[in-house]
């Protein structure tokens, strides 16, 4: 799910992205609550992308909501391969990084998708720290094992690629963060300390290693949630 905010930070628009690859009649219905769960839960308008690598099976879930009965019309986005270009071009994935992601994944089996890798890490380069690391993830978990291989090789191999180190630094950087702010928490899960939602989200979201370090050692001896963001 991706979730589209204004400079606010106030939700505007939420996309489900599905991957199809077989038919199932069952989606008619189930795609519906997908949509409509989101929307009550976040109070925005939500979009379905649904991916279908083979083309015979995307049309017929086209056809499926041609004539969709009698109320709760659901409009998918279905969309196969042929649909979204290779993006190679390095200055068309800094302006466009979802797009250069997408295209990366659609195309994760052809033999050619080892040239968009300069690009796909100049849209990650592109991005701000956390959203370089979920889309980073995105990439990973969407691509095939052999060309994750080669896309992981290139990473961390090739040259000339200012971006790389960079990148790879700040992401393990935050995943040592993310991984202190856990072990708070579970800590103090293990010692049966209760943790309100507000004290949870606001470790969670702690960049300070030192901080984390300091709340990680109170969480040790702690009774209560003062004993660990006194001060």
């Amino acid at each position: 799910m991706l979730l589209f905010c204004d400079p606010a930070d106030r939700p505007l628009l939420a996309v489900v992205l599905e991957v199809q690859r077989r038919w199932d009649d069952s989606k008619r219905r189930t795609w519906k609550l997908y949509v409509a769960q989101l929307e009550a839960e976040l109070d925005v308008n939500a979009a379905l992308l649904v991916y279908c690598p083979d083309r015979r099976t995307a049309g017929r879930y086209r056809d499926l909501f041609e004539f969709d009965g009698l109320c709760l019309t659901l409009r998918p986005f279905i969309f196969t391969p042929d649909d979204v270009p290779l993006v190679v071009d390095v200055d068309q994935a800094r302006a466009n990084p979802a797009l250069t992601v997408l295209s990366a994944i659609c195309h994760g089996s052809h033999a050619d998708i080892d040239t968009a890798f300069p690009a796909l890490g100049a849209a990650l380069h592109s991005l701000g720290p956390r959203n370089a690391i979920l889309y980073y993830d995105v990439v990973l978990a969407g691509l095939p094992v052999a060309t994750r291989t080669r896309w992981e090789a290139f990473m961390t191999t090739i040259a000339n690629y200012e971006f790389r180190s960079e990148l790879l630094r700040v992401i393990a950087a935050e995943n040592r963060k993310i991984g202190e702010a856990r072990a708070v928490l579970t800590v103090l899960e293990g010692r049966g300390v209760p943790v309100p939602e507000d004290t949870r989200e606001r470790i969670l979201a702690c960049t300070d290693p030192a901080q984390l370090n300091t709340w990680l050692l109170r969480a040790g001896t702690a009774t209560s949630i003062d004993d660990v963001t006194r001060g």
